[in-house]
């Protein structure tokens, strides 16, 4: 796939439009208990979304590639974080699978899922971040 990107654009207020560069975006904002006007997720909420999505994705192709039918699956995410902290202090990932077919065999899905899911490696290894800032005052 090579590089996959991500861009962010202030609109107004707390609310901002992020894009990927295929053509998609998404429209993040704070609650309006924090100020904001509730007209999307938070980034952090966008975050968690990502987690669940992505092990339902991964677990989808895990099952396609095995040629097993993937029944139905959930992923619910939860994340502690602690009142005026910027930092999560637990994340747990409920998943729900029903299936028809052998345990054994779903149970293995999920594993390879867990070793192939990016998103959840991002949540539980450390990843470096290269930060560049370029401010220009006008």
């Amino acid at each position: 796939m090579g590089k996959i990107k991500g861009s962010a654009k202030f609109l107004e207020n707390t609310r901002l439009v992020t894009e990927n560069n295929r053509g998609h975006s998404v429209i993040c904002d704070l609650s309006e208990a924090a100020g904001g006007t509730n007209a999307g997720p938070t980034p952090l909420e966008l975050s968690l979304m990502s987690l669940a999505g992505c092990g339902v994705i991964i677990y989808a192709d895990v099952c396609k590639n095995s040629k097993i039918d993937p029944g139905q699956i959930e992923v619910k995410v939860e994340a502690e974080k602690p009142a005026n902290s910027p930092v999560l202090s637990g994340v747990t990932m409920k998943v729900n699978i029903k299936s028809k077919m052998r345990k054994g065999l779903v149970e293995a899905a999920w594993r390879r899922t867990e070793a192939s899911c990016p998103v959840l490696f991002e949540f539980k290894e450390q990843i470096p971040v290269k930060v560049e800032v370029d401010i220009q005052i006008e």
